[in-house]
């Protein structure tokens, strides 16, 4: 069967989501919305509370569609919120893409997503296609660590399958697999002291810190896991020894043995460079300190090959003429969470490119095809 979509509405409805600034924690604007959006095309609303528990102006939204097929509901979902600069978009609309005037970000990371489920849900409705329930959940601050799915009112999801619109690799790549990854708080405590006057008085934190990394293995670790120290902040003035340093890391691994050895190989750095680093005075050995607070910011995502929408994807892209490919992500997404929550939802590319730039643009061959593609998924789910 051949869905024609509506490229023009797909386009406008883009453009419409681009210009709402919908930064992490300010998704109100968006929200609202599709709220009316949703509500117009029949879905039953209802938005958590997660917006409260992280600070932010407004909850997930989670809408519900009745099905015309006696099968079990069927999960669709992005993010709503961007990264900056996104003070006022501007989409400048070209024959083969969409791009912003090169002042903000775009926002297809992940607006597009969001108009490919709504033109997916008016095709459905339009053309009287026979569908299983479906499930429709946007969230907030996904950047954010995936804030939104980890405060996500579950109990308001019955499906266990579905797809993630929110990928920016070409139509033909879906990824099944995402790294879990530790977030790390790191304190290392030294002596202060005069730095002219006394310096052998004080412990310097600075060089405690630098020596612990000098030792550390970063970046990529090896296929499966990376590590990374991504803010350090320390000193008071250039007059005294500085004794406290601030540090934040992460790292993330497909492997959980490789992402537990990887954690306890930075600690150990820091652990021998306290250890090493001591003063005597008027007789007391005198030594810095270190706190070391790890966090699993999000667990792994590992969808098999017995995941059933697999085969339906395969089969839609058969249609369309496209060979499918499976990948390994290096970043996490809502998937990940939901992931943990029992439910497998392989990851869509909705051709945005070049995200969290003022370089990013929305490719609309991909972006029209995924639209084609998530409607011949949906119609053929059947749980």
């Amino acid at each position: 069967m051949d869905f024609e979509i509506n490229e023009k509405r797909m386009v406008q409805t883009f453009v419409e989501l681009a210009k709402i600034s919908s930064l992490s924690g300010q998704e109100a604007g968006v929200a609202r919305y599709l709220d009316r959006s949703l509500k117009t095309l029949g879905a039953e609303v209802h938005h958590d509370n997660a917006g409260e528990k992280i600070g932010g102006n407004t909850g997930n939204l989670i809408a519900r569609f009745k099905g015309t097929t006696d099968s079990a509901p069927f999960l669709l979902s992005a993010h709503m919120d961007t990264v900056g600069p996104a003070g006022k978009v501007k989409p400048v609309i070209h024959p083969d893409r969409v791009t912003s005037d090169g002042s903000t970000i775009l926002g297809a990371d992940c607006k597009s997503g969001i108009a490919i489920i709504l033109e997916t849900i008016k095709m459905l409705q339009d053309n009287n296609i026979p569908h299983p329930p479906i499930e429709v959940v946007f969230t907030i601050s996904e950047e954010m660590a995936l804030l939104g799915a980890k405060y996500l009112d579950y109990s308001k999801i019955q499906a266990r399958y579905g797809l993630i619109l929110d990928n920016e690799r070409s139509l033909e790549c879906v990824i099944t697999e995402a790294p879990a990854s530790n977030r790390m708080d790191i304190r290392v405590y030294g002596i202060a002291a005069h730095s002219g006057v006394a310096p052998e008085r004080g412990i310097s934190a600075i060089e405690v810190v630098s020596k612990a990394i000098a030792g550390m293995k970063l970046g990529r670790i090896d296929y499966q896991t990376t590590a990374n120290i991504g803010f350090i902040s320390g000193g008071n003035a250039i007059n005294i020894i500085p004794s406290l340093v601030e540090m934040k890391g992460e790292v993330r691994s497909h492997n959980l043995l490789k992402l537990v050895k990887q954690t306890s190989h930075m600690e150990d750095c820091f652990k021998k460079a306290v250890r090493k680093a001591f003063i005597r005075v008027k007789g007391k050995t005198l030594k810095p300190s270190y706190e070391f607070l790890v966090e699993r910011k999000f667990p792994g995502l590992a969808i098999g090959r017995s995941n059933p929408v697999l085969p339906l994807i395969a089969a839609g892209m058969k249609d369309m003429g496209i060979k499918m490919k499976t990948f390994a992500s290096g970043g996490g997404t809502d998937a990940n969470i939901m992931c943990g929550h029992g439910i497998e939802a392989p990851i869509l590319a909705t051709g945005m490119r070049e995200v969290h730039t003022t370089g990013e643009y929305l490719d609309l061959k991909d972006f029209f095809n995924c639209a084609r593609l998530a409607v011949r998924i949906v119609s053929s789910a059947r749980f």
